[in-house]
């Protein structure tokens, strides 16, 4: 988790420079860990595909952008109602 977190991190500042290829690069390893360690419906793991989508949205990607968020929102109202 601890790995997970870094490459998230270094995903948003990769973003903040305006390298989003990179930073969506960061956004998916930390992705894969975080389903590895706490499955596809962890709070965690929905932090994961809402970076993802604001990369996406930041690429001009909204479709993908929307699909990543829509996957956040279901796992935010099912872990958190």
């Amino acid at each position: 988790p601890d790995t997970a977190t870094s490459y998230s991190n270094i995903g948003n500042v990769m973003a903040a420079m305006g390298n989003n290829v990179g930073a969506l690069e960061m956004h998916n390893k930390a992705l894969a860990i975080r389903e590895k360690v706490h499955g596809k419906e962890h709070p965690d793991t929905a932090t994961s595909y809402s970076n993802i989508g604001s990369v996406m949205a930041d690429m001009g990607n909204n479709v993908g952008a929307l699909k990543m968020h829509n996957k956040d929102l279901a796992i935010c109202e099912k872990v958190h109602g």
